[in-house]
């Protein structure tokens, strides 16, 4: 990774410091709204997560549970994350799904139109939370991607009320922004009336909000109690209770997990 990167505000810093200590061996910048390149390997295809074999020192397995360690989250939840990036991303931070024209240098997006078609929508009835950011469009409407396979305008929308807002969409491919937007919305999934409680309901919520509420996610419980099995866990860690997820200040979550954006004395997000 370029020096000049490292130096940039837009870097994750500290948690990538921890990262490489920890010999999880990921090497990320993050971006500004300019499409400044990640200094990062190619590190294959999403379509490829269900079949690879991650093994013990998979890229990224030990970065959720450091970096929330770091933060001072439960390890419930940081378990319950970790789980869940492992579905979505297969442990790997710069990976994605939509239009690789519209996505930054340096990540691997693989070609799927309709989730580029789904961020688009997402933007377009969000738009005005975002008027004024000075990031075009297009940089919200990418696809999906980062640890969480998050819509950009999903995790800038949980972090609204603060300074975070105007980051650059591209930020979702950064951990330490990952995990807080991961947080915020698995806290919401867990209020809706419909949470049964479970870590199986949690998890069908997150992939499909409408899933959880007429719990139509049988056909997905082989496939969570492999994932969690690939972490270690019994297959009977999807009928436990899911962890709880109290209200936290985002911002000082984001920077306890290494963000280092809008640290008190730097220049504004925008």
């Amino acid at each position: 990774m370029s020096a000049s990167l490292w130096s940039s505000p837009w870097t994750w810093g500290s948690a990538a410091a921890l990262a490489l200590a920890a010999g999880v061996g990921t090497t990320l910048g993050v971006l500004s709204g300019r499409k400044r390149r990640f200094g990062s390997e190619d590190y294959g295809g999403v379509d490829e997560r269900e079949d690879r074999d991650y093994g013990s020192d998979a890229r990224g397995r030990d970065l959720i549970p450091a970096l929330c360690a770091q933060a001072g989250v439960p390890e419930d939840i940081a378990t319950f994350l970790n789980f869940v990036a492992r579905g979505e991303s297969g442990w790997v931070p710069n990976v994605g799904r939509g239009d690789p024209d519209l996505a930054p240098g340096g990540v691997k997006i693989n070609l799927d139109l309709s989730e580029a078609r789904a961020a688009r929508i997402a933007y377009g009835r969000r738009a005005s939370t975002f008027e004024g950011c000075g990031h075009p469009p297009d940089d919200y409407s990418f696809g999906s991607g980062g640890l969480f396979a998050a819509l950009p305008t999903y995790w800038l929308f949980h972090v609204r009320n603060t300074p975070l807002r105007c980051a650059s969409p591209f930020e979702v491919f950064d951990p330490a922004f990952a995990i807080t937007g991961a947080y915020s919305f698995a806290r919401g999934i867990s209020q809706h009336p419909a949470f049964e409680g479970n870590v199986r309901s949690l998890r069908a919520g997150w992939g499909s909000l409408r899933r959880m509420v007429d719990r139509s996610y049988d056909g997905k419980l082989a496939k969570w109690r492999r994932h969690a099995g690939d972490m270690g866990l019994s297959a009977d860690y999807i009928d436990g209770s899911a962890p709880r997820f109290p209200k936290r200040d985002l911002l000082d979550l984001y920077h306890r997990l290494g963000g280092e954006l809008a640290l008190p004395g730097s220049e504004a997000v925008a």
